[in-house]
């Protein structure tokens, strides 16, 4: 029961992948977002039809191999599946375009794109989407209590306003995270700063505790230099 099983499993996937690969655009349905006239999708879908065929092949083969001996079963089935998917291939032949008309029309689907014009759409869209979460999210972190008081101290700290120049701004492209739960809160930031004569990074470690930040680390990296200004020195936290 199980050889038939097997053989009839084996038939299956070799006249599913011969189907595909013949068909190859049938892989792809017509709502998807890409061209499934494009190269690269056509030779995918080929690529997985005799994939098919090997497992079609190699499911017969091994059904076959039952009757050899042990030692040579495994040469059987590879070889065997091997080859006769080769031998089972489907053969494309290339149609000759006739006409002008069926020539143009050719040359014009080999050259779109690989995306459709609806997958082109719902790119666009999802990368809109995307940037604006983005800028969304680098907004509301800039906007936090944290930052805007790390900010505040910098952009009135003397060594700040020398080396950076003055009007100390902020930049968009924070990094870190600040968690917060209630009265309680850690935030790891680096605040992108920026001045007249150079920019500078500024690392904020703040820690929350009953509903009061205290600045752990408030310092500010300034572009090519090596030497950082530290804002808690000699200042509450």
């Amino acid at each position: 029961m199980a050889t038939i099983v097997f053989v009839v499993n084996g038939f299956v996937f070799i006249l599913l992948g011969r189907w595909i690969y013949k068909n190859p655009t049938k892989l792809h349905p017509s709502w998807a977002y890409s061209n499934p006239n494009h190269p690269i999708l056509t030779g995918f879908a080929r690529v997985f039809a005799m994939i098919l065929v090997l497992i079609g092949t190699a499911l017969i083969a091994s059904t076959i191999a039952e009757l050899l001996p042990q030692s040579t079963r495994m040469i059987v089935v590879l070889g065997g599946s091997i080859a006769a998917a080769w031998i089972l291939r489907p053969r494309i032949q290339e149609q000759i375009v006739s006409s002008a008309s069926e020539s143009d029309v050719s040359q014009v689907q080999v050259k779109r794109g690989f995306l459709s014009t609806k997958g082109k759409w719902v790119l666009a869209i999802s990368a809109i989407v995307g940037v604006s979460f983005t800028l969304v999210i680098f907004a509301l972190i800039g906007n936090s209590e944290i930052c805007k008081t790390a900010v505040e101290r910098a952009q009135s700290n003397p060594d700040v306003l020398t080396r950076l120049g003055k009007p100390v701004k902020q930049g968009l492209f924070l990094s870190g995270k600040i968690e917060v739960s209630g009265p309680y809160g850690r935030a790891d930031v680096a605040i992108p700063l920026s001045g007249p004569k150079t920019k500078g990074k500024l690392y904020v470690v703040a820690t929350k505790t009953a509903g009061i930040w205290k600045f752990e680390t408030l310092q500010l990296a300034v572009k090519g230099q090596t030497n950082r200004i530290d804002l808690l020195a000699g200042a509450a936290r």
